[in-house]
């Protein structure tokens, strides 16, 4: 999940990055310049979450594309961390501007106030109400995640597999209910895929944050639900662990059905393991708030845009 996912693995011990490489005059209280050349933050939940990675490859892609250069800082699933980092970057002056995927969006408020004030223009992932604002801001773009459009595509897709296949037992399989949007998710799976498929019983459910915890707790529900065919997973890491778990139980599921969109996974897609991708369009997104950001770099004061996340499904 954006959003992926949706999506988290333990967290690693990272030491913070230093900034540097920006062209031309650079002042503590205005950041870095805005010229092609400058520095962009992006700032991220976790380095080790595939799928917020490919959107930090599509910006550095897209940004670099344009002459910026990209510097990932990773906070380790860790709010604190990240909104010192980025006001560390901000202060020092280095950077002419950031993108941010938030652990926690709340506590990031009085960060964006901060670069607001140096005239420090920023993309964050997420609408204005989830930062306590109301309607586009002066320096900010912001992309919001439409996470119960995102569930319902998944629930839509699985119920059409599974009618397909004339399958009776299903898995539902999601991520824990502390990542952004998961529960709105998971709400909006379940109600699409008991109004799809009405005769498909979802007979065992289990949160996993990893593919190893993920292919243990399916293959203790394959030994409890053998004859469950059907598999609705949110993330990138469930349904690479239910891929593995069901080649080693020697069985061949029906559906797998994902939300994620990470390159295993979508290797896996490829390969013929699994469905159906339910996929966030970093790429669309990288280019449409991108382009709004050069904008702001120019013009910091002006209002920046407000954008949704569009949704890709690959068969």
């Amino acid at each position: 999940m954006k959003k992926s996912q949706y999506t988290a693995v333990a967290g690693l011990g990272v030491a913070a990055l230093a900034l540097a490489g920006c062209t031309g005059t650079t002042t503590p209280s205005t950041g870095a310049t805005s010229k092609a050349g400058a520095t962009i933050a992006f700032s991220t939940v976790s380095t080790q979450i595939p799928l917020i990675t490919s959107l930090s490859d599509k910006v550095s892609d897209y940004l670099g594309g344009s002459g910026y250069k990209v510097t990932v800082q990773d906070s380790a699933f860790d709010p604190v961390k990240q909104g010192q980092q980025l006001e560390q970057a901000a202060n020092s002056g280095s950077i002419a501007g950031a993108w941010i995927f938030p652990v926690a969006a709340e506590s990031l408020t009085s960060t964006l106030k901060m670069f607001q004030s140096k005239k420090i223009p920023v993309v964050v992932d997420g609408g204005p109400s989830d930062f306590g604002l109301q309607g586009a801001q002066p320096g900010i773009v912001f992309v919001a995640s439409d996470f119960k459009k995102y569930g319902q595509t998944i629930g839509d897709e699985a119920a059409k597999c599974a009618v397909k296949a004339g399958a009776t037992q299903a898995l539902s399989l999601r991520a824990s209910e502390t990542a952004a949007g998961s529960v709105a998710v998971r709400d909006s799976i379940g109600a699409a895929f008991s109004a799809g498929a009405p005769d498909t019983q979802v007979v065992g459910t289990a949160v996993a944050s990893d593919l190893a915890s993920a292919q243990t707790k399916v293959s203790q529900l394959l030994i409890a639900h053998p004859d469950a065919s059907v598999v609705i997973a949110a993330t990138d890491e469930t349904a690479l662990g239910a891929v593995n778990a069901y080649a080693a139980a020697g069985k061949t599921p029906a559906c797998i059905i994902a939300g994620g969109g990470g390159p295993d996974l979508m290797a896996a897609k490829q390969a013929g393991k699994v469905t159906a991708v339910v996929a966030w369009d970093y790429g669309a997104e990288a280019e449409k708030a991108g382009a709004d950001l050069i904008r702001l770099l120019s013009d910091p004061t002006s209002d920046g845009g407000v954008f949704t996340t569009p949704i890709n499904v690959t068969k």
